[in-house]
Protein backbone atom coordinates (compact mmCIF):
# COMPACT_ATOMS: atom_id res chain seq x y z
CA UNK A 1 0.00 0.00 0.00
CA UNK A 2 1.32 3.43 -0.87
CA UNK A 3 2.37 5.56 2.09
CA UNK A 4 -0.08 8.38 1.29
CA UNK A 5 -3.09 6.07 1.01
CA UNK A 6 -3.28 5.33 4.78
CA UNK A 7 -3.18 9.07 5.48
CA UNK A 8 -6.36 9.61 3.48
CA UNK A 9 -8.04 6.57 5.05
CA UNK A 10 -7.10 7.67 8.57
CA UNK A 11 -8.11 11.27 7.89
CA UNK A 12 -11.52 10.09 6.70
CA UNK A 13 -11.75 7.78 9.74
CA UNK A 14 -10.89 10.75 11.94
CA UNK A 15 -13.58 12.85 10.28
CA UNK A 16 -16.20 10.09 10.58
CA UNK A 17 -15.43 9.50 14.26
CA UNK A 18 -15.61 13.21 15.08
CA UNK A 19 -18.89 13.54 13.12
CA UNK A 20 -20.23 10.54 15.05
CA UNK A 21 -19.21 12.13 18.37
CA UNK A 22 -20.79 15.42 17.26
CA UNK A 23 -24.02 13.70 16.19
CA UNK A 24 -24.45 12.06 19.60
CA UNK A 25 -23.62 15.25 21.48
CA UNK A 26 -20.29 14.03 22.82
CA UNK A 27 -18.40 16.71 20.94
CA UNK A 28 -19.61 20.26 20.51
CA UNK A 29 -17.91 21.66 17.39
CA UNK A 30 -19.04 23.45 14.26
CA UNK A 31 -18.27 22.36 10.70
CA UNK A 32 -15.39 24.84 10.29
CA UNK A 33 -13.79 23.41 13.38
CA UNK A 34 -14.18 19.86 12.05
CA UNK A 35 -12.45 21.02 8.87
CA UNK A 36 -9.69 22.46 11.03
CA UNK A 37 -9.27 19.16 12.89
CA UNK A 38 -9.17 17.24 9.62
CA UNK A 39 -6.49 19.59 8.23
CA UNK A 40 -4.50 19.29 11.44
CA UNK A 41 -4.71 15.53 11.42
CA UNK A 42 -3.93 15.21 7.70
CA UNK A 43 -0.98 17.58 8.07
CA UNK A 44 0.47 15.70 11.05
CA UNK A 45 0.10 12.39 9.24
CA UNK A 46 1.64 13.73 6.04
CA UNK A 47 4.61 15.20 7.90
CA UNK A 48 5.09 11.95 9.81
CA UNK A 49 5.20 9.90 6.62
CA UNK A 50 7.38 12.29 4.60
CA UNK A 51 9.90 13.51 7.20
CA UNK A 52 13.32 11.91 6.72
CA UNK A 53 12.30 10.16 3.51
CA UNK A 54 13.36 12.81 0.97
CA UNK A 55 9.75 13.74 0.19
CA UNK A 56 10.26 17.46 0.55
CA UNK A 57 7.20 18.64 -1.39
CA UNK A 58 4.93 16.38 0.68
CA UNK A 59 6.66 17.60 3.85
CA UNK A 60 6.19 21.25 2.88
CA UNK A 61 2.54 20.78 1.89
CA UNK A 62 1.78 18.63 4.96
CA UNK A 63 3.27 21.25 7.27
CA UNK A 64 1.32 24.01 5.52
CA UNK A 65 -1.96 22.06 5.70
CA UNK A 66 -1.37 21.40 9.40
CA UNK A 67 -0.75 25.09 10.07
CA UNK A 68 -3.76 26.15 7.99
CA UNK A 69 -5.80 23.81 10.18
CA UNK A 70 -4.40 25.59 13.23
CA UNK A 71 -5.44 28.95 11.77
CA UNK A 72 -8.97 27.64 11.07
CA UNK A 73 -9.09 26.30 14.62
CA UNK A 74 -8.06 29.65 16.07
CA UNK A 75 -10.64 31.49 13.99
CA UNK A 76 -13.35 29.06 15.13
CA UNK A 77 -12.45 29.28 18.82
CA UNK A 78 -11.54 32.88 19.45
CA UNK A 79 -13.45 36.10 19.19
CA UNK A 80 -11.43 37.37 16.26
CA UNK A 81 -13.07 40.51 15.02
CA UNK A 82 -11.24 40.59 11.71
CA UNK A 83 -10.02 37.21 10.53
CA UNK A 84 -8.76 38.93 7.38
CA UNK A 85 -6.10 40.54 9.59
CA UNK A 86 -4.72 37.07 10.26
CA UNK A 87 -4.19 36.16 6.62
CA UNK A 88 -0.96 38.08 5.97
CA UNK A 89 0.96 37.19 9.15
CA UNK A 90 -0.36 33.62 9.05
CA UNK A 91 0.83 33.21 5.48
CA UNK A 92 4.30 34.47 6.43
CA UNK A 93 4.48 32.18 9.46
CA UNK A 94 3.16 29.17 7.53
CA UNK A 95 5.74 29.69 4.78
CA UNK A 96 8.50 30.17 7.36
CA UNK A 97 7.62 27.14 9.47
CA UNK A 98 7.14 24.96 6.38
CA UNK A 99 10.60 26.01 5.15
CA UNK A 100 12.01 25.36 8.62
CA UNK A 101 10.64 21.79 8.44
CA UNK A 102 12.45 21.39 5.12
CA UNK A 103 15.64 22.53 6.85
CA UNK A 104 15.10 20.04 9.68
CA UNK A 105 14.69 17.34 7.06
CA UNK A 106 18.00 18.31 5.46
CA UNK A 107 20.18 20.37 7.82
CA UNK A 108 22.77 20.90 5.08
CA UNK A 109 20.38 23.23 3.24
CA UNK A 110 21.36 26.52 4.90
CA UNK A 111 19.58 28.62 2.25
CA UNK A 112 16.20 27.20 3.26
CA UNK A 113 17.04 27.94 6.91
CA UNK A 114 17.72 31.56 5.98
CA UNK A 115 14.43 31.78 4.05
CA UNK A 116 12.51 30.26 6.96
CA UNK A 117 14.01 32.68 9.48
CA UNK A 118 13.14 35.65 7.27
CA UNK A 119 9.50 34.55 6.85
CA UNK A 120 9.07 33.72 10.56
CA UNK A 121 10.60 37.00 11.68
CA UNK A 122 8.49 39.00 9.25
CA UNK A 123 5.34 37.25 10.51
CA UNK A 124 6.23 37.87 14.17
CA UNK A 125 7.26 41.49 13.61
CA UNK A 126 4.07 42.20 11.68
CA UNK A 127 1.90 40.54 14.38
CA UNK A 128 3.57 42.46 17.17
CA UNK A 129 3.44 45.77 15.29
CA UNK A 130 -0.32 45.54 14.73
CA UNK A 131 -0.95 44.26 18.27
CA UNK A 132 -2.31 40.89 17.20
CA UNK A 133 -0.09 38.76 19.47
CA UNK A 134 -0.04 38.64 23.28
CA UNK A 135 1.76 35.70 24.88
CA UNK A 136 -0.19 35.49 28.17
CA UNK A 137 -3.65 35.34 26.62
CA UNK A 138 -2.42 32.87 24.00
CA UNK A 139 -1.11 30.39 26.62
CA UNK A 140 -4.27 30.57 28.75
CA UNK A 141 -6.41 30.03 25.64
CA UNK A 142 -4.40 26.96 24.62
CA UNK A 143 -4.87 25.45 28.09
CA UNK A 144 -8.64 26.00 28.05
CA UNK A 145 -8.93 24.59 24.52
CA UNK A 146 -6.98 21.48 25.52
CA UNK A 147 -9.32 20.92 28.46
CA UNK A 148 -12.36 21.35 26.22
CA UNK A 149 -11.22 19.20 23.29
CA UNK A 150 -9.44 16.31 24.99
CA UNK A 151 -11.37 13.79 22.84
CA UNK A 152 -9.85 15.15 19.64
CA UNK A 153 -6.36 14.85 21.15
CA UNK A 154 -7.00 11.20 22.09
CA UNK A 155 -8.40 10.32 18.63
CA UNK A 156 -5.38 11.95 16.98
CA UNK A 157 -2.94 10.06 19.21
CA UNK A 158 -4.64 6.74 18.44
CA UNK A 159 -4.50 7.37 14.70
CA UNK A 160 -0.83 8.41 14.88
CA UNK A 161 -0.11 5.16 16.73
CA UNK A 162 -1.90 3.26 13.96
CA UNK A 163 0.25 5.04 11.39
CA UNK A 164 3.38 4.02 13.32
CA UNK A 165 2.16 0.43 13.39
CA UNK A 166 1.54 0.48 9.62
CA UNK A 167 4.98 2.04 9.09
CA UNK A 168 6.66 -0.94 10.83
CA UNK A 169 4.97 -3.44 8.51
Amino acid sequence: MAKSQPIIIYALTFLIITLFLKFFGLLNVDNNELLAYTFIFYGISSVYISFGRNKRLQLFIGTAIFLIGIVFFLISNFAIFSSSGLIFPSTLLILGISCWMLFLDNTNDKAILFVSIIFILLGIIYSISVGAMRVGSFVSSILSITAKYWAIVIITLIIVLLLKRDDKH
